[in-house]
């Protein structure tokens, strides 16, 4: 089956507020209790989300780094840019998943440092199936 996934995220930091929204053709997969979403980001390009049972979250995105969410652990990676190196840290909250092969949703709310400057990100990413035409060819 073929999906659709719509990406919402909120980022608020002391100095700063935005919010988005954007859609992307996805695969969605469920095997051995992980979930995998499958799409590609305008930006990031080929990306993949999967939801483990211990309640981790992990972001691959191609020729890049991978961000792991999960309670009581903070991820720290190192993004590389044209002007160096950037430090950034991320830690899970909040996290609620619904996602099935009828569609769902996967909402979370990380803690994240860029460069030492903190930051809450909220991400709301709603899978929706396409509809199936059920008509018979004659």
């Amino acid at each position: 089956m073929n999906y659709t996934v719509k990406i919402f995220t909120e980022i608020k930091a002391d100095d700063y507020e935005d919010a988005f929204q954007v859609s992307y053709p996805c695969g969605y997969s469920f095997e051995n209790g992980v979930h995998r979403l499958k799409y590609t980001d305008e930006e990031a390009g080929f990306t993949v989300v999967k939801i483990v049972p211990d309640g981790r979250i992990e972001i691959r995105r191609k020729n890049s780094f991978t961000i792991i969410l999960q309670n009581g652990l903070t991820h720290r990676v190192e993004s590389e840019t044209p002007y160096g190196s950037i430090p950034m840290a991320f830690s899970l909250q909040k996290l609620s998943n619904s996602l099935s092969e009828d569609g769902g949703m996967l909402h979370y709310l990380s803690r994240v440092e860029i460069g030492g400057q903190p930051q809450i990100n909220q991400v709301t990413m709603l899978l929706i199936p396409e509809e199936r035409n059920d008509k018979d060819n004659d």
